[in-house]
């Protein structure tokens, strides 16, 4: 979302209406010739019908269900915005819904955006190790000087299969939007939280964070990453631990790079908490051959060769470091097997969902997600495409792709807190 969103209401609105599935043409008829995709999914399965956009993966590490698989997304059902649930018991093989999240700040056009799921890896609060979490952003639906966003945070005590409300997060005033929240659980214990925000008149998006210690009340609002030019957009956090306990963020950062509208960044923490000078933009991530990944990018821990495991890494687009796209963009994933070096380029690998026409919009390639299965051989991909054509509906697809090559090795490196590296 924070990528290509711009302060104009109407296309933010149609965006969000695009990626939850709903039809700019009338049901019936034929798209017009402009439209239509030249080729659309190469590779993949698609996961569910009826509009999808931001998908999530992670692997439950507690209770009854560890071991599964859950993902979830955001989606648009009778003109309103809701959360669906996903579980695998076949390491992302196959997938079957298991439950739902009907935000009543997401109904009668409201909508519901940039959604997040959780699994705590330790008490929180009267929370125990297993809770899952779900937060997503409430109030999409309005006018962009009407909008009243708010993120949202939903529990869940049965894998998720029931949820219930726990609290709001952030209340945005009219206008401004609130976006991508992302949770992490510092070396203090505490439930930290951080979202981009577009609230502030001197920046057009800079990222944020907040924390908690029940996920009921949040406090100490501080910024995490900003720019001084206004239309320089940090955003869309995402964060892993490794093994030896830094945290691991990246995101993007869009209308700095002449050449690379959102470039991907990231940075480390000791712990979760202090993520050093907002200013500091970070260290740009490049693949072996020179090329760069570029917005929407997610991550996923996962074993590897050395004693802090690897790195996975998705996104939209995959870019030649002077502009204009690289071979290898809709088709790959990055992988580092050394996230101590920050410097060290990361390696493309053939990514599980492939996207043949993928030259960035609201839906193909956006936001997508990876984790690994549990052996640590293979990564589960989830991410989005049309369907049939351009402004039909956006679906969810995915697919299950070795990391080093069949029959690879792993070391049994495990993370601290999951094997979710959350």
């Amino acid at each position: 979302m924070s990528g290509r969103k711009v302060r104009a209401g109407s296309a933010i609105v149609l965006s969000l209406l695009m990626m939850a599935g709903l039809h700019q043409t009338a049901v019936g008829t034929e798209p017009p010739a402009s439209d239509v995709a030249p080729a659309d999914v190469e590779k993949g399965e698609m996961l569910r019908q009826g509009g999808s956009s931001y998908p999530r993966a992670i692997r439950l590490e507690h209770g009854e269900g560890s071991g599964r698989v859950l993902a979830s997304m955001t989606t648009y059902v009778d003109n309103a915005g809701r959360a669906v649930i996903y579980e695998s018991t076949d390491e992302g093989k196959s997938f079957r819904q298991v439950g739902e999240i009907r935000d009543p700040e997401g109904e009668n056009t409201k909508g519901m955006c940039c959604s997040t799921i959780y699994e705590l890896p330790r008490q929180v609060g009267d929370m125990p190790a297993g809770t899952l979490l779900w937060a997503g952003t409430a109030g999409v639906g309005a006018d962009a000087e009407e909008r009243e966003a708010s993120i949202r945070v939903w529990r869940s005590d049965d894998q998720g299969r029931t949820w219930k409300f726990l609290s709001t997060m952030v209340d945005a005033p009219r206008g401004p939007g609130v976006w991508e929240p992302e949770f992490t659980v510092s070396a203090q214990g505490e439930l930290v939280a951080l979202y981009s925000d577009d609230g502030d008149p001197k920046h057009d998006q800079k990222m944020v964070q907040v924390r908690s210690r029940d996920g009921l009340n949040w406090t100490d609002l501080k910024e995490t990453i900003k720019n001084d030019k206004f239309t320089v957009r940090p955003g869309m956090a995402g964060v892993r631990k490794l093994p030896d306990g830094t945290y691991v963020m990246v995101y993007e950062v869009c209308n700095y790079d002449p050449d690379h509208i959102c470039t991907v960044y990231m940075r480390t923490s000791e712990d979760g908490w202090d993520w050093g000078d907002p200013y500091d933009l970070g260290t740009e991530i490049t693949s072996n051959t020179g090329a760069q990944p570029l917005g929407t990018p997610t991550i996923a821990w996962a074993p590897g060769p050395g004693r802090n495991g690897r790195l996975l890494l998705a996104y939209q687009l995959l870019a030649l470091d002077r502009g204009g796209l690289a071979p290898g963009n809709g088709r790959t994933l990055l992988v580092s097997d050394d996230p101590s070096n920050l410097g060290k380029p990361w390696r493309e690998i053939p990514a599980p969902v492939q996207i043949n026409y993928n030259h960035g919009n609201v839906c193909r390639n956006f936001s997508p997600t990876v984790l690994p299965t549990e052996d640590g051989e293979s990564v589960i991909h989830i991410t989005t495409d049309y369907e049939k054509y351009i402004g039909g509906p956006c679906e969810a697809w995915f697919g299950v792709g070795p990391i080093d090559g069949a029959g690879a090795a792993a070391p049994a490196a495990r993370p601290m807190d999951s094997r979710s590296g959350r």
